[in-house]
């Protein structure tokens, strides 16, 4: 498969004058964060941009630029370029399907190694810290990059590597990071928002799934589940459960960690967390996913019961 150069996505996006951007489903600090950064350069270029995210949660709420979100239904008939960053897979952004197929240029930019280059131009780097690292190399003194544009990629590198503890973060992250905050960000606040501030809903829900939370394969698996009832009963849209399997991954001996929420009627979220050893993105292929290897998810089609028991099946088998 092969990556595109910068300097050919800059000579794309230079020539396009009506661009849309956007991120995976259920957009996470990453993804929110290299879609408003990205999109704010390229509009401080005199493009038109249209944003098009799924709903968030409030964490997400401080990154700048949300001004440039609209609706899909928003967006021209006639687009010159569409950016996906931070989707895995065309699954990851099939509810924008039709715009995707109409637009006359599309490109992919990414950081999971699991990427299956769905666009005419593809730029992955599995090595990347987060999908804000990379928007990062391909604007910087090239493209414009303010403050709130650096506020974004920050706020995209610190979620992505959970404050710098994953092992993707390298020299270069730090680097990057130090001239971040150069531009003036507001880094504790990022911070703060990301891993010390909840909603009373969040908490409401990590309680609830906790309670219910179990050690199995002699405490190698930290598992949990939610049912949309559950999810619902603590008045809680579903955009703040993605705490809850990185709570779990903590208990001591855990190799692997799964997290299994309803979504809807027969629509399963699948979350998994490994540790050295474990691959969850192999894992996590097997449900129509992909991801990190240490960090991923899928989705099963049927009820929660099943999926746990299909899950497990395949979890029994790493470890």
């Amino acid at each position: 498969m092969k990556n595109h150069s910068f300097e050919e996505l800059r000579t794309i996006m230079e020539q396009a004058s009506s661009i849309v951007l956007t991120g995976h489903i259920n957009p996470d600090g990453d993804a929110i964060g290299a879609v408003l950064a990205l999109a704010s350069s390229l509009e401080q270029l005199g493009k038109q941009v249209f944003v098009v995210l799924e709903p968030f949660g409030t964490k997400y709420e401080g990154i700048p630029n949300q001004h440039l979100i609209v609706e899909k239904e928003a967006v021209p008939s006639q687009v010159d370029l569409f950016i996906a960053l931070d989707c895995g897979d065309f699954g990851r952004l099939d509810w924008l399907s039709d715009l995707f197929q109409n637009v006359k240029t599309t490109i992919n930019i990414d950081h999971h190694s699991s990427n299956t280059y769905f666009a005419e131009y593809n730029h992955v780097e599995g090595e990347s810290s987060s999908t804000c690292e990379v928007v990062y190399k391909l604007i910087k003194d090239f493209f414009p990059l303010d403050a709130n544009i650096a506020t974004a990629l920050y706020a995209g590198l610190i979620y992505d590597t959970a404050g710098f503890r994953h092992s993707s973060t390298s020299p270069f992250t730090m680097e990057m990071a130090a001239d971040l905050m150069g531009y003036g960000i507001p880094f504790v606040q990022i911070y703060a928002d990301f891993f010390d501030r909840r909603s009373f809903t969040e908490m409401k829900a990590m309680g609830l799934a906790l309670a219910k939370a179990e050690v199995l394969f002699d405490g190698k698996l930290s598992y949990t589940s939610m049912t949309e009832a559950e999810v619902q009963s603590v008045g809680s849209n579903g955009k703040e459960l993605d705490g809850i399997i990185n709570y779990i991954r903590g208990v001591e001996g855990t190799k692997v960690a799964c997290f299994l929420y309803e979504k809807g009627a027969n629509d399963i979220k699948i979350s998994l967390r490994g540790t050295d050893g474990y691959d969850v993105a192999a894992l996590a292929k097997k449900f129509g996913g992909g991801g990190h290897i240490k960090a991923a998810g899928g989705s099963f089609a049927g009820k929660i019961e099943e999926a746990r028991e299909a899950v497990l099946a395949e979890i029994a088998k790493m470890i």
